[in-house]
């Protein structure tokens, strides 16, 4: 470290900092350090330090594979969550839990090899799976959902308001009959968008029905039972299923937005969406991805660390072309 400090005139403190990661050099200092310090054969062992702090410096994030079927919606979470923790001194590690790991509560590798500091869950599991993982002894938080299970903190979109705010966007431009396409036991974020939807049927003094499932008990997508006759738009739980219903309209002969109106969650491309731009509500997933980091580890190097609860964050709404006013009001 003397060495680096002295090609480049700086302290030998500002080249333990850099090469460590720790705060009190800039970035440009920091990148001229590491470079100069792979110049010169220089390698940062890292291993005392973690010893010494009983940290490994990573954090896991389980992913279940039920998930990754939903476009590319999860995926780029995960790109999210990786670049909210490349600004951290940490990595991260991703695991797939099969749908068989899930329902068997088999423990992830991630755990059994005690390696990680702490864990990121990514999307909702089934309960006795996530009370397995919260139980442990490791840090965790969960992401774009919540739950009671264990004393995590909990970071998710508002999609009470969220899904409300689009109900209202479709009774203001002149729709009464309205349905709500979404299994509102196979997540929280699909019942709280159910309830919200509710809520601004309910204040419009309109009628609702159940929701109309879109996939079964283990979360595999079914076929949607459509009844056309009886609405003039739908509310979709997120924009892929917003897909599979403009597909089986267009099979049935029917337009969108001419004959049906559409909204969505998550403001997907086209390409998912079978080419019709859906009117959408997109979250802030960078700012929910860098929150739950952020918690995650002030909890992983805090000794008396105090759960925050649930955190939830408010989206935007993306109006496109598949809204428009019904045939007959």
């Amino acid at each position: 470290m003397s060495d680096i400090a002295r090609e480049l005139s700086v302290s030998t403190v500002s080249v333990s900092k850099a090469l460590a990661g720790k705060d009190g050099v800039s970035r440009e200092l920091r990148k001229s350090i590491t470079q100069k310090a792979e110049e010169m054969g220089y390698v940062y062992n890292s291993l005392p330090r973690n010893m010494l702090e009983g940290r490994h410096y990573i954090i896991g994030i389980l992913l279940s594979a039920k998930f990754l079927g939903e476009s590319s919606y999860y995926w780029s979470f995960y790109q999210q969550l990786l670049m909210a923790i490349k600004q951290t001194q940490y990595l991260g590690v991703l695991e797939i839990v099969s749908n068989e790991d899930e329902i068997n509560r088999v423990v992830p590798s991630i755990l059994t090899r005690n390696r990680i500091d702490g864990v990121i869950i990514l999307g909702q599991m089934a309960d006795p799976y996530m009370n397995m993982i919260t139980s442990g002894t490791k840090p965790c938080v969960l992401l774009d959902f919540y739950s009671d299970i264990g004393s995590c903190d909990c970071v998710a979109a508002n999609n009470f308001l969220g899904s409300y705010n689009l109900t209202k966007l479709l009774i203001a431009t002149g729709h009464k009959r309205i349905g709500f396409i979404g299994s509102t036991t196979a997540t929280t974020s699909i019942l709280d968008r159910y309830l919200g939807f509710c809520k601004a049927m309910i204040e419009a003094g309109l009628s609702y029905r159940e929701a109309i499932e879109d996939r079964d008990e283990r979360g595999s997508y079914i076929k949607i039972k459509l009844c056309p006759e009886d609405y003039t738009a739908y509310v979709c739980n997120n924009d892929h299923i917003a897909g599979i219903v403009i597909t089986q309209l267009q099979g049935a002969g029917l337009k969108v937005p001419e004959d049906m109106s559409i909204v969505g969650f998550d403001n997907e491309n086209e390409l998912v969406t079978a080419g019709i731009g859906i009117t959408s509500l997109e979250f802030n997933v960078p700012g929910m991805c860098e929150l739950a980091i952020n918690l995650l580890i002030e909890h992983v190097e805090s000794h008396d660390y105090t759960a925050k609860g649930k955190s939830f964050i408010d989206g935007r709404m993306i109006v496109k072309q598949s809204i428009a006013p019904p045939h007959a009001v």
